[in-house]
């Protein structure tokens, strides 16, 4: 009887690392630059989320692919530290080449000194835009 609570136990311990995969898709085409980190670190059982990562160095054209997943070691050590660091890996495929946007689109560039204020106004203002034409508004910062 002690040999199988220990089997229940250690499984009970192994399936409590909960593995997942999450992948989105930005329809843009997938390049061959990937930007990979085994172990990007979340807090309290992923209550905490990760510091953003900035990849526009390593993606000038944009991102294609972002994936995110709690392998076995991630989970293993979030198992270890009882949740209190709970890792994540992460990987974004870069795009190539840029996005191609409709002819129609109007495009309003956001100088890099605005205040709050201003670029609020700016923004419902493109939105406003938007609405009533129906064509796309790019911002750009």
């Amino acid at each position: 009887m002690k040999h199988f609570t220990r089997y229940v136990l250690a499984i009970g311990l192994l399936s409590s690392t909960a593995c997942f995969r999450q992948v989105v898709q930005t329809g843009n085409t997938a390049g061959s630059n990937v930007v990979d980190r085994q172990f990007v670190a979340t807090w309290l059982w992923g209550i905490v989320p990760a510091q953003p990562i900035d990849v526009r160095q390593s993606c000038p054209s944009g991102v294609a692919t972002i994936e995110t997943e709690q392998s076995f070691m991630n989970g293993l050590v979030g198992l270890i530290t009882l949740g209190i660091y709970s890792p994540q890996h992460l990987r974004v495929t870069c795009a190539t080449g840029s996005a191609r946007l409709p002819e129609d689109a109007r495009e309003i560039i956001i100088p890099a000194n605005v205040s709050k204020d201003e670029l609020s106004s700016i923004v419902s203002m493109a939105v406003q835009q938007t609405l009533q034409s129906g064509t796309a508004t790019v911002v750009r910062f």
